[in-house]
């Protein structure tokens, strides 16, 4: 049976048009390849990754992650891969967010049960699948390191639901590290392998953790539709302090508890209050208990 994903033309993108995040990764790729439709790259492009062979509780952890998704501009990548992967697809698909699955393969090479009607779904419903591989090329080991270059190249942040201390998540994480991306973990259970992975990186402060999946919209840093801009101000004619728009510019679109931008910004907690009440009143950052704070998006 002829997959449907062939009804979809494969498309090239070129070096010169990938996004500036990408572009400026060490061995970027030289163009690549996509099927469906290619989301803006000015929205929130959110990895999340995981173990092959996950909990029983991990389909319900990523449902409730990606549901708080919604009413973002978010944008669902991983790399279609059985468990982890698969589950944040499949919750994209179910609460309408776009995903983008990137593959270890040429994008004529063919899927196997699960993941090819995932991906007919995805292209479905007007989302992506990429690859950097041209044509029928199949899977080969050292491929699936290189696919994670770029999920973490093309995304704003990773977060790494469930994963033994070794896997190709925590590959997308070290790859993360190397390029400055932010990185959430799921804490878990001390007893379970696939928690051994996210317990690592937040015991050794390398990511942030999530205790609520309520708060995983702010932590990721997927803006808000709902939130105020830099630019909706200018139109209003309010201008910042010099000392606000640099707090803002420097943590737009995440969330940070006062500690935190204490530590960042090198300034005296008394004069960060004042910066951060007179973004509260603006409407570019919004507290959370009188410690954390999410910062609206640039755009």
């Amino acid at each position: 049976m002829i997959s449907k994903t062939n009804i979809f033309p494969i498309q090239i993108l070129a070096a010169e048009n990938f996004p500036r995040a990408l572009k400026s990764i060490p061995n970027a790729p030289k163009q690549l390849y996509y099927r469906g439709t290619l989301p803006d790259f000015k929205h929130s492009w959110i990895a999340m990754v995981g173990t092959r062979r996950p909990s029983i509780h991990a389909e319900e952890i990523c449902r409730a992650l990606v549901k708080n998704l919604i009413d973002t501009d978010a944008i669902v990548v991983s790399g279609l891969a059985q468990g982890i992967d698969s589950f944040c697809h499949s919750a994209a698909l179910e609460f309408h967010i776009p995903t983008v699955a990137v593959i270890a393969q040429g994008l004529d090479a063919p899927l196997g049960g699960s993941r090819k009607m995932i991906a007919d779904k995805i292209l479905e419903n007007g989302g992506t699948i990429l690859s950097e591989y041209p044509g029928s090329m199949i899977s080969r080991n050292f491929m699936f390191p290189q696919r994670n270059r770029i999920i973490a190249g093309l995304s704003r942040s990773i977060t790494l639901v469930e994963s033994k201390l070794q896997g190709g998540g925590m590959i997308t994480v070290d790859y993360a590290e190397k390029f400055q991306r932010r990185i959430l973990a799921l804490p878990g259970n001390i007893l379970a392998e696939t928690a051994q992975g996210p317990n690592f990186l937040i015991a050794k402060g390398k990511a942030h953790p999530i205790w609520n999946a309520s708060d995983f919209s702010d932590l990721c840093g997927a803006k808000r539709l709902s939130d105020q801009t830099p630019a909706d101000l200018l139109a209003a004619g309010i201008e910042l302090s010099e000392n606000a728009k640099n707090l803002f510019s420097k943590n737009a679109g995440f969330t940070h508890s006062l500690d935190e931008l204490c530590t960042s910004s090198s300034i005296p907690v008394s004069s960060l209050l004042a910066i951060l009440t007179e973004l509260e009143i603006a409407g570019l950052v919004h507290s959370k208990d009188g410690d954390a704070f999410h910062f609206s998006s640039m755009e």
